[in-house]
């Protein structure tokens, strides 16, 4: 069987808006950023959500990093923080380590 890889939806906490793809780190209804507290789930139609080949090679399997100056969300592969510049090797936290610890879950 032929791996897929599938892109993940979040949903906005200022204004609601439902099911925004992943690729996105702004809200398409009212622009306000992703922020940490973002949990990403898969869409219902599976097939829909499958990214081309092109796509998929433009992805990473290492979790997102945080940016601990500016709290910015930054792909794996950046190396550099997008908001501010700051280096990925100063970034304590990322996606998978944040939402699996402790404090995290109690929280949520």
């Amino acid at each position: 069987m032929e791996s897929r890889r599938i892109e993940g939806l979040w949903d906005c906490s200022f204004c609601g808006q439902k099911g925004i793809r992943a690729r996105f780190d702004h809200c398409e209804g009212c622009g306000s950023p992703r922020g940490a507290d973002c949990i990403f789930y898969l869409p219902t139609d599976l097939q829909a959500a499958t990214l081309s080949r092109d796509e998929a090679q433009k992805t990473s399997n290492a979790p997102d990093w945080y940016c601990d100056y500016c709290g910015s969300l930054n792909s794996a592969d950046a190396t550099v923080c997008r908001g501010c510049g700051s280096d990925k090797k100063e970034a304590t936290k990322n996606y998978a380590s944040l939402h699996a610890s402790d404090e995290w879950l109690r929280q949520h």
